[in-house]
This record gives structure tokens, C-alpha cells and sequence, in this order.
């Protein structure tokens, strides 16, 4: 793209000087000659000039850099990959009377049914005043009139219906009992879940949906679809819920515990095992990546391969939007930190109707969640990562606490995240044998006062490693964000190529017989384990038919080996062609590294076919 200076070195060398007019523009004869092989023929960077960008980006300074295979969102709120990846998620610890189930949807599917908008934010579409996300969750709209939407499912397990402020909808399935007792009060008096209100002097009245079981649930919570106790939207496509699916089931079930029971019988697969041991208490691998099950079983029983799931290839550009499903008894009492979910809130964000049942769906992207956050506080939490979760440590005052920690490098204490257990598990070798550092993590307030229930770490500042977390209870509960957790790693699926275009005119009488290539490229200086990069260059890059022309799949590579002053100069004579292309492959190591290549200088030769 520039003159070398290693090109007059090499002239000089060869002590021969050949000063021939250039032959680089095509004739109508096809005159060939050896030209001027330190001519360089690579022009500036552009994203024109290359047929191949596969995990390399092109910046603004014209220069290729390598995609950091390690990438770590820093968001919990906006969890996108810039490049395609390949991620795995293992359970680390659970540590609560509730069950729980983890998947994920994407932002894309979201917005294509409709229920996003373009600024992320939910819609109601049907005026009623609950976004049609949650009023799909649950099944909320009414049968028929102004406001009917489709059943997400097959059919409906219960036809009872409600009327608030006005509104006709349907009572949830997954809030009703087997019997589909009619579940829903009118002005009942309630603790008003707003900031500053949860005296009983502010208390309000406002409309309730759905109950709890009193004890084990039988057939009752359910909408009939592919797993009795998961809302139907959240689950895989599948005959089961009418192909209505959206969702994406990581693990059916996080329970790791002394018992083989779920909660009231609310679990979405049986508890196995009474094995504390880092593994969930059911055969994982009886169910794809996605939760649908399985033709055949990998791994048979209930072992270490279950610890772990495959999701795949998540496409860069994507949004992934996780949630956990929580089965657990509801409760409207902010002493106990816990309110019902708000299924609609008027101007001044009051909540107008709540929602009780003990099926709570909790997203990552905090400005979703249903329920209200009754203190208000932002940040919400701050904790230590490296320091021992401990019960009588103040949180509301971490400073006086001896059980509080000092972040590194600061006189801040904050108290401890994670218990001893969680953080030992997470120092053997499945987790990478990963030791937390003494840093915060931190759950900020998404602004619109309803209550986040996901935190997301890295766990050091250049990990391909990242935990994410769960606080189980609709309000709260005791804000230790630690119900659950799980660690997810993620790298590119693919090595790094580029290919230039090819840079030599058409002259079908003609053959490259030598190519000179001389690469400027480098290293990031804290790169413990560099980027491979291997060049090649070819002289058939092209295959055309009649005036048509396309890039050549399969040329044939010539691997560069460069010399001290990373020049090269390649006799390509045994191959046809006169079209000449060249490419890099980045190979990552072991750890998150990324590499640029600055600049390419490559010139050539040529001669006739038949001389």
C-alpha cells in the first residue's frame, strides 16, 4: 500500500536493476513481461477490497483487527455479541426453597412478533394497558372483542374471565388451581409497592388476578403445553404449545440439593437425585440446547457432561435476552421484601393490577420485569466478588461490618456475593478454576422502578468467563442476587480469514511466475497467548464463465514463510493464473488476544502462458 524501503534493500541485493515500464494494465493482446515485482499492487484497506472478512473487523484507521474471540458483555441489560459465538452455560450454585428453570430469546424474534419496538421497549398493541408480552406470558387477552389476541398454546385449560378498570381478560392458566377456581378480587385493600408508600397510610386499592396452591399443585398452574410449568411463549416451538414458541431452555430445572423434591410439585421436570454436587438433579442431557427432548440420549443418568450446555452458534448482531422461571409461594409483604407482580400500572406508576401466582418469570433486561421495586434504591446492590457472602454482614452499611471486604485497590468495603461453597466450586477445574477478584459487582436500577433480578460478572479483566445471577423473589427478597448461578464462556466458533480481492487485471495469455509480499502486522503488548497468522498467496482466484467472473473457492494457497525483514519472495510459476489474491488466517490461542494487520505490500511478475 506503500513503498518498502526493504524493496530498494532487495534490489540492491540481487544486484540487478531492471527498469521496465509497468504491465500492470490489461491489453488487448495480453502483452506479458516481467514488470516490476516490488510494484506494490494493494491499495488502501477497504471493505470493498476484500472477497472474505470472517472475524476480523476493518477500522477506521484502514487497518484489519482480529475479533476478540473472548468477547465479555459488560451489560446485563444488552447482552450482544459483535461476532458469531459459540457459547456454553454451566450451572455453578443454588442455594433456595424456590425451583427454577433458565432459558433465553432473542431480541429478533421478540420484535418480530411484535411485542418490542425499536427503542427496546415493550409494546401494547391492543390498548389494554398490559404490555402483549406479558399478557402472553400468561395468557391475559380476552377470547373475543377489541382486545382478543391468539392463544399462545393449543387451547385453554381454563375459560374463566375478569373484568378491570374496564378491560375484559382472561384469568391465567398458570395462576389458576386444577379445579379452575375463579381467582380474581376486586379493590382489595394492599400495600402500595412504590418508593416511600409501604406504610399501611399509603396503602391502596387495586384489583388482584391468580392464587397459589396452598400445597402441592397437582394439575393445577399449568397451560398445558410441552412443560406443565413453563409459560408457552418461553418454550421451544413444538406441537405442544401450537409451534408458538419463542424461548430457548438451557436447564429444566436448577435444583441441587439433599431432597428430591421441586416446590409444591412445580419443578418442569422431576428432582432425580439428592446429590449436592455442582450438577442439577435431573438428566440435562436428555434435551437439546434449545430444551426440546432428545431422539437419543448422549449421556445416559445424571453425571458430570450434565453440568454443562451447548447453545450453539449465537449469530453476531444478536441480542440475547435471558430469564429465569421461578416456581415459589407469592406473597404481598415488603417487610419480608416481596410484593406481587404489577400487571399494569396507571400514570404515576401505581400498580392497578396485580398478579398472583407462583409462576414468576424474570428477564434479564431489568425494565421488563413485572414487579415493582418498593425501596427505589440506585444502585440497587453492590457486592464484592471475592469475598465470602455472609448473613450478618450490613449491607446498608458495609463499612461497619467486619464481615464486609476491602475492593482491591481501594479503602471501600463492600459485603461478599457468593458463599464459600459457590466460590470453592467455582476454583476447581470445570469452571477453569476460577478465582474471583476483589472487585464489585454492581445491579443498577433500570429507571422505570420495577425491580432487576439478573447481575452479570466477568470474572477478570480478560476472561473468556462470565457468571450470571439470579434474586428469585418478585421485590426482592433479601437482594443477595445469589438464588442461582451460572457460568457462561463464549469464543469464536471460527478461526479469523481475510482474503483480498484480486488485485492483478485479466490477461488470459498471461501466468504470475513470482509474487514478493512483505506484512506489517502486530500484537497487542499484553497478549499472553499471541495470534497465529499465517499468510498465502494464490494466482487463480478467480473462475469465469463466458464474461462472467466469480471468486474461486478453492484456489490453490501458497503459504508465505517471510524472512527477518518480513519480506517473501514466492516462485508461483507450477500454478496457472493471472489472478492474483492473497489471505491471512488469525488463529487465537488460549486466551483473549487480538492482533491488526497495518498494511500489506505485494507486487508480482508475469509471463506468457505459451512462451
Amino acid at each position: 500500500m506503500h513503498p518498502n524501503p526493504s524493496r530498494l534493500l532487495a534490489l540492491v541485493a540481487g544486484s540487478a536493476l531492471f527498469v521496465i515500464p509497468s504491465l500492470r494494465p490489461a491489453h488487448a493482446a495480453d502483452t506479458c513481461g516481467p514488470g516490476d515485482l516490488y510494484e506494490d499492487v494493494q491499495p488502501a484497506f477497504t471493505a470493498a477490497g476484500f472477497d472474505q472478512l470472517q472475524q476480523v473487523t476493518l477500522t477506521p484507521q484502514k487497518t484489519l483487527r482480529s475479533v476478540n474471540p473472548f468477547w465479555t458483555p459488560t451489560s446485563v441489560d444488552s447482552i450482544v455479541f459483535p461476532s458469531d459465538q459459540n457459547v456454553t452455560i454451566s450451572f455453578v450454585y443454588e442455594s433456595a426453597g424456590a425451583s427454577h428453570a433458565l432459558g433465553y430469546v432473542y431480541m429478533s424474534d421478540l420484535r418480530a412478533r411484535g411485542y418490542v419496538n425499536a427503542q427496546g421497549d415493550l409494546v401494547d398493541a391492543n390498548g389494554n394497558g398490559i404490555a402483549d408480552l406479558h399478557e402472553d406470558l400468561y395468557n391475559l387477552a380476552p377470547p373475543s372483542g377489541a382486545q382478543a389476541r391468539p392463544y399462545i398454546g393449543v387451547s385453554p385449560r381454563c375459560s374463566r374471565t375478569f373484568v378491570s378498570r374496564g378491560f375484559t381478560y382472561r384469568q391465567p392458566d398458570l395462576a389458576l388451581n386444577s379445579a379452575c377456581a375463579s381467582a380474581f378480587i376486586t379493590n382489595r385493600d394492599m400495600t402500595d409497592a412504590r418508593p416511600g408508600r409501604t406504610s399501611s397510610a399509603y396503602n391502596i386499592t387495586v384489583d388482584v388476578v391468580g392464587s397459589t396452591p396452598p400445597s402441592a399443585a397437582g394439575t393445577g398452574y399449568s397451560d398445558n403445553g410441552l412443560f406443565t410449568r413453563i409459560p408457552n411463549l418461553l418454550e421451544p416451538a413444538h406441537a405442544s404449545n401450537n409451534n408458538m414458541g419463542i424461548g430457548h431452555l438451557a436447564f429444566l430445572l436448577a435444583d441441587d440439593d439433599s431432597d428430591r423434591e421441586t416446590f409444591q410439585g412445580l419443578g418442569t421436570v422431576a428432582d432425580a437425585t439428592d446429590v449436592n454436587d455442582g450438577v442439577p438433579d435431573y438428566d440435562v442431557s436428555a434435551y437439546d440446547g434449545h430444551g426440546l427432548p432428545r431422539t437419543s440420549n448422549p449421556d445416559p443418568g445424571i453425571t458430570p457432561y450434565d453440568r454443562t450446555v451447548d447453545l450453539g452458534v449465537i449469530a453476531g448482531g444478536q441480542e440475547v435476552i435471558f430469564f429465569l422461571v421461578s416456581a415459589y409461594e407469592t406473597q404481598h409483604n415488603t417487610d419480608n421484601g416481596t410484593v406481587f407482580p404489577c400487571l399494569s400500572r396507571d400514570a404515576n406508576l401505581k400498580c392497578t393490577l396485580h398478579l398472583k401466582t407462583p409462576l414468576n418469570v424474570f428477564f434479564s433486561k431489568a425494565k421488563w420485569n413485572l414487579d415493582q421495586d418498593f425501596m427505589g434504591q440506585n444502585p440497587v446492590v453492590s457486592r464484592n466478588m471475592g469475598c465470602d457472602y455472609r448473613d450478618a454482614c450490613n449491607a446498608a452499611n458495609p463499612a461497619s461490618s467486619p464481615y464486609a471486604c476491602t475492593l482491591a485497590g481501594t479503602t471501600q468495603k463492600l459485603c461478599g456475593w457468593l458463599d464459600d461453597w459457590t466460590r470453592e466450586r467455582l476454583a476447581t477445574m470445570p469452571y477453569g478454576n476460577t478465582s474471583l477478584p476483589m472487585a464489585a459487582t454492581t445491579v443498577a436500577a433500570p429507571g422505570n422502578l420495577v425491580m432487576p433480578h439478573a447481575v452479570l460478572s466477568n470474572v477478570g479483566p480478560a476472561s473468556d468467563r462470565w457468571l450470571l445471577a439470579f434474586e428469585d423473589l418478585p421485590g426482592g427478597g433479601d437482594r443477595d442476587f445469589n438464588d442461582v448461578v451460572f457460568m457462561l464462556r463464549n469464543w469464536a466458533p471460527t478461526s479469523g480469514r481475510v482474503r483480498s480481492t484480486v488485485l492483478s487485471p485479466a490477461a488470459p495469455s498471461c501466468a504470475i511466475q513470482q509474487v514478493y509480499i512483505h506484512k506489517d502486522d502486530a500484537q497487542d503488548p499484553t497478549c499472553s497467548s499471541p495470534v497465529a497468522i499465517h499468510y498465502a498467496v494464490a494466482t487463480d482466484c478467480r473462475v469465469c464463465l463466458a464474461s462472467t467472473c466469480v471468486p474461486n473457492p478453492t484456489p490453490t494457497w501458497h503459504p508465505v514463510t517471510f524472512d527477518w525483514n518480513r519480506d517473501a519472495v514466492l516462485d508461483v510459476s507450477g500454478t496457472p493464473g493471472h489472478q492474483l489474491c492473497w489471505k491471512a488466517d488469525l488463529i487465537a490461542g488460549n486466551g483473549p488476544c487480538q492482533a491488526t494487520i497495518n498494511n500489506v505490500d505485494i507486487g508480482y511478475e508475469s509471463g506468457p502462458v505459451n512462451p
